[in-house]
């Protein structure tokens, strides 16, 4: 089965070329304007959306929730450099990933490849189930259950709470965190891991202003308790 990006931006040259970049790596490409995005009531089956903020008339948190509840994987969002702002409430919001503008075409194409091979992963994983006793992790069904009660993770979230459980009970490193994660290094992120984690503890803990499943490490990284 191939695979499908949906462009949710404004006409540019970024778009355009992401277009052609993705469309020569034999990945199809929809291309929707961002003011019309949520009368849209397809989104073609689309595995990847890149949405570039800020949407006319529209809040992020409301647009990444339509878009996962219609069924939309992977979320990459694009919006001002230096807005430490805009890019902690795209990825509080949902987003998986969050890039800078201006950026290059290829950046932003290997970003979105990157992004389709961990769906690409996840689909295909068929690993054992991670009885932590609060938490249980079901690789095959994609499922995770805290407490017996299931609950609804972004791939990302998915992801990164695996990367933890298979280490539970061991320091994981900020660095080796991004790179297994997101494939790249933390000089290339801000709070892209902080935000993540964060968006964990409100759906695992019982409170996360006093966590007790993921423990913080300070400048070094984070512990799933085992």
């Amino acid at each position: 089965m191939g695979q499908t990006v949906l462009l949710i931006m404004r006409p540019s040259q970024l778009r355009e070329s992401t277009a052609d970049g993705l469309t020569r790596r034999c990945i199809e490409v929809e291309v929707a304007e961002s003011l019309c995005v949520r009368g849209r009531a397809d989104l073609h089956g689309a595995d990847v959306g890149v949405l570039e903020l800020p949407v006319a008339e529209a809040d992020v948190h409301e647009v990444c929730s339509w878009l996962r509840e219609n069924g939309l994987p992977g979320i990459i969002a694009l919006g001002e450099r230096g807005c430490l702002t805009g890019a902690v409430e795209a990825l509080q919001a949902g987003a998986d990933d969050y890039l800078s503008r201006p950026l290059s075409p290829l950046e932003l194409i290997a970003r979105v490849r990157a992004l389709l091979r961990r769906l690409t992963e996840y689909r295909a994983s068929s690993h054992r189930v991670i009885d932590l006793g609060e938490i249980v992790v079901n690789y095959d069904r994609r499922e995770v259950k805290v407490r017996g009660e299931e609950i609804p993770l972004t791939p990302r979230e998915f992801e990164l709470l695996c990367e933890l459980a298979r280490n539970a009970g061991s320091l994981m490193p900020r660095e080796q965190l991004l790179q297994r994660i997101w494939g790249y290094d933390e000089a290339m992120v801000s709070r892209t891991l902080d935000v993540h984690i964060g968006r964990l503890r409100k759906k695992l803990e019982s409170d996360p202003t006093e966590p007790e499943l993921i423990e913080t490490v300070p400048r070094v990284g984070y512990r799933l308790a085992a």
